[in-house]
């Protein structure tokens, strides 16, 4: 008589479902810095507007030209003037050039105004 066991089929092995890998870490947004402020008068040229409206708040006036905008800015006798241009690449308005009017030394205008952070007038 014959043994049932040689009738028997081995034991099939599990069927191996590969583990998916878990995906690459997404790469961390870029964290915003916020520009330093400006030390001298020069370093207002290139500017954008939110720049220009972070560092020295909110204009006492806005005037729209032809292909730019101006604003101005007014502390007492101290009076500065922004003259914006667009980019040609990103049409990105940044500051062109900049007045400053009064009896005060530029750089002492510059800060006072600075310091006011848009508080315009006396």
């Amino acid at each position: 008589m014959m043994g049932l066991s040689s009738c028997s089929t081995p034991p099939v092995p599990p069927l191996e479902t590969p583990i998916p890998k878990p995906p690459p870490p997404r790469p961390e947004p870029p964290r915003f810095r916020p520009t330093p402020a400006p030390a001298t008068p020069e370093s207002l040229t290139g500017l954008s507007r939110d720049e220009a409206r972070a560092l020295l708040g909110r204009p006492a006036s806005e005037t729209a030209r032809a292909m730019g905008t101006v604003w101005r800015y007014r502390r007492g006798d101290c009076a500065l003037s922004l003259v914006f241009y667009p980019e040609v690449e990103t049409n990105v308005e940044r500051v062109l050039s900049y007045e400053f009017e009064g009896r005060e030394e530029a750089g002492a205008c510059f800060r006072r105004l600075r310091d006011a952070g848009g508080r315009n007038g006396k």
